[in-house]
């Protein structure tokens, strides 16, 4: 009902400006053709099965509108198939008001639905934009924590396993939600013509792991981009995000010791992108560290719980090749890693001291590779073909992927 009435009220609201002010309308559609292996699934390898099928994992409709010289609105409606294995309902992942003092200025101020200023892929959230097929494992490994309940007994990363033991609407979270977007205020700024260096910074509901519809607590996440670009071959990129993550549910009551604000993720990320004629490398690192309860459906008591702080890196290197003698064309590979991590588990005494220390692996490390070769037909249309290899120190997974894609832009 609440997604139903926000599409209502943007309708008659970009209805309004249209009388006023020209609306800009465009679109994005994926078309894949995707073969995988039997334990695919959206939270392991963005893939919804193993059988050979044809879909359209992404669809997404861009409308934009005018105010006036300093106020534009910007809206993307979009289905998905991210948090499962069928078409989503459409819903709005941009709405928002912008304001700039005029048209050449620098300075942007948003407020609403926008993309998470957070890594390098905030620049890349549209098909188009991106040379690979999938997300970086940072935005689409599932890890073993929830919003709901914290940290999850035994390190379990499996979305099956979470869905079995801790009920159907648990996957796992990622470092960074996978739709990329957040609600609250932005403010952008560049410096220079050429926007050699540029800040993003922004106040939202939640940190970069997550969001929220709607507040619920008293401080807002913080979440801050800058990027530096000091000579047209090179720039260096560093991206932090802080805020409480654990939501309000009866479900986790009986699990804080703490007072829920105090349950947060803390993530910092830095990345380097090189270019040379028709050569482009980008390495960027993310570090992911939660406070939260920890939780076993099997062994947790309720009069005795425990709390975890747990600790991730992932580490990613892309190569993209512009192929010189067919203009429109490349090839590119990516390696990344996520690293077991080390989670503490712990209970408090009566004077708030840590008793009962453990101290092991959070979860399990794993690898990916994909090779992608693309090539754009049209302006608006690209081609994409990719195999996709995983491997990791966990469950023996079967979740190799073979993919073509087509993403057309109207």
């Amino acid at each position: 009902m609440l997604k139903r009435s926000a599409i209502i009220f943007a309708f008659c609201a970009f209805i309004q400006i249209g009388a006023n002010a020209q609306i800009n309308i465009s679109g994005l559609a994926d078309f894949e053709l995707r073969q995988a292996g039997e334990d695919s699934s959206p939270y392991i390898n963005q893939t919804p099965g193993d059988k050979l099928s044809i879909y359209t994992p992404n669809l997404r409709l861009f409308i934009s509108g005018n105010i006036s010289d300093e106020w534009f609105i910007n809206s993307a409606l979009q289905a998905d198939y991210y948090d499962g294995k069928e078409l989503s309902d459409p819903f709005f992942s941009l709405l928002n008001i912008n304001w700039t003092p005029d048209l050449n200025s620098n300075l942007l101020i948003t407020a609403g639905r926008f993309i998470t200023p957070y890594g390098s892929y905030s620049n890349k959230f549209i098909s188009s934009q991106n040379p690979f097929v999938h997300l970086p494992m940072s935005h689409s490994s599932g890890l073993p924590v929830s919003t709901t309940f914290g940290h999850l007994g035994n390190g379990i990363s499996d979305p099956e396993d979470i869905t079995r033991m801790y009920g159907e609407d648990e996957k796992g979270a990622t470092m960074v939600y996978s739709r990329m977007y957040s609600q609250g205020i932005r403010f952008s700024y560049a410096f220079g013509e050429s926007k050699w260096l540029e800040i993003h910074a922004a106040a939202t509901l939640a940190p970069a792991s997550t969001h929220l519809d709607y507040g619920q607590y008293s401080s807002p996440a913080k979440v801050a981009r800058i990027t530096l670009q000091p000579v047209i071959w090179a720039k260096l990129g560093v991206s932090v995000s802080n805020g409480t993550f654990l939501q309000e549910n009866a479900a986790n009551d009986s699990l804080l010791i703490y007072d829920i604000t105090s349950y947060k993720q803390k993530i910092k990320g830095a990345d380097l992108t090189l270019n040379y004629r028709y050569y482009t490398l980008m390495l960027e690192w993310n570090s992911s560290f939660w406070k939260a309860p920890f939780y076993d459906p099997e062994t947790s008591d309720s009069d005795s719980p425990k709390t975890g702080l747990a600790e991730t890196d992932h580490y990613s290197a892309e190569f993209v090749y512009d192929l010189p003698f067919l203009v429109g064309a490349y090839i590119a590979s990516r390696y990344e890693h996520i690293s077991n991590g080390e989670i503490e588990i712990y209970q408090k005494d009566g004077s708030n001291n840590r008793i009962n220390q453990i101290f092991r692996d959070w979860t399990y490390s794993r690898t990916r590779i994909e090779f992608v070769t693309g090539y754009k037909l049209q302006r608006n249309i690209t081609l994409k073909g990719s195999y996709l290899i995983s491997d990791d120190d966990g469950p023996k997974l079967d979740d190799n992927v073979l993919s073509i894609q087509l993403s057309v832009l109207f």
